[in-house]
């Protein structure tokens, strides 16, 4: 593990999972691949068992009996990838599952060749910051992963989340989805509650060259509710009638397009707009920095990309660690 930039995750690699974990998700791999899975995805009823309840349970979904049968309540709709990949052209290829434990670890463990993007319906350990799981159920949201090889060292790395989550925002607000703003450093929000994640990690490969994995999660038709995750949250379905496939393709690019700008400029080509995209930009905030609380007004953040409070005992920036931003509770909303 190395230090972490404005609280983004860099890990150099991942940890297995336990036996049993690896089994369940073959099994839920298996299940996801056979024939009652797909009738059921065709809206068709199938004979309840134990097995198929554990299984739908598992993935999230959610699912009415009638005597012996059973039938999915909403059926979900996989993604159109062979859409998303005619979209995005050459530049980027595309891997899709059904379920995977993480499509960071998948990507991350990747050979590294071009642009690729690892998308699945269903992670059963998908990570966000801090050892944080991302909750969806099985078809309802988005999460996927871009991995590219950047020529730059770690250490030139710092911010480079702030830069993704400022091009997916703008790329956003470009197709109409109003409301959605940032929380530093990688928290995007929907009139202030949280609908996706971003989670970046990497893999140096020489001392000027490095592996980036940049993975996002989106809520689109259902998210977590705030006892599960400690934060208010909402879909990104609630400001747009963008379809899936859209969201994905325009998130994919935004990604690309950053990592190419972030390459060639650094954060010096977003520092002076970042207000723009800012859901706290000017409001009095508490900020939590392990056991210590921090008040002041949020004015922005500098060329390294970390968050400058306007305190009692002047301006203090802040870089890492386990970072909770909030409006504070003396602010008048």
């Amino acid at each position: 593990m190395v230090e972490e930039p404005e609280g983004e995750r860099i890990n150099k690699r991942t940890e297995k999972l336990p036996t049993t974990s690896q089994e369940q998700l073959s099994q839920l791999t298996a299940f996801t691949q056979s024939s009652t899975f797909f009738d059921l995805l065709n809206g068709n009823a199938c004979r309840r068992s134990n097995e198929l309840v554990s299984k739908l349970g598992a993935l999230g979904l959610r699912y009415r009996t009638e005597g012996s049968l059973l039938e999915l309540t909403d059926p979900p709709i996989e993604l159109d990838v062979d859409w998303v990949s005619r979209q995005l052209g050459p530049s980027v290829w595309i891997q899709y599952d059904r379920v995977v434990d993480s499509t960071n670890r998948i990507a991350l463990e990747s050979l590294s060749h071009g642009t690729g993007c690892f998308i699945a319906e269903f992670q059963s350990c998908g990570r966000g910051r801090s050892g944080r799981k991302w909750i969806s159920p099985y078809g309802d949201n988005l999460a996927l992963s871009l991995v590219m090889v950047v020529d730059r060292s770690i250490a030139d790395l710092s911010g480079l989340s702030l830069a993704v989550g400022f091009g997916i925002v703008k790329a956003l607000r470009a197709q109409s989805v109003e409301g959605i703003s940032l929380k530093w450093p990688n928290d995007l929000l929907l009139s202030g509650r949280k609908t996706a994640g971003i989670l970046i990690e990497v893999d140096p490969l020489t001392s000027k060259s490095t592996k980036v994995v940049v993975g996002v999660g989106v809520n689109i038709a259902s998210f977590p509710q705030e006892a599960l995750i400690g934060q208010k949250a909402t879909s990104i379905g609630q400001g747009s009638t963008l379809s899936r496939e859209m969201i994905a393709f325009i998130i994919i690019k935004a990604i690309e397009n950053a990592l190419k700008r972030f390459v060639r400029e650094g954060l010096s080509s977003i520092v002076d707009k970042w207000q723009e995209v800012d859901g706290y930009a000017g409001r009095q905030v508490d900020l939590l920095l392990g056991g210590k609380l921090v008040t002041g007004k949020n004015v922005g953040i500098n060329h390294a990309g970390h968050l400058l409070i306007e305190s009692h005992s002047g301006l203090e920036e802040f870089s890492i660690g386990d970072i909770s931003l909030r409006p504070s509770k003396n602010e008048n909303e």
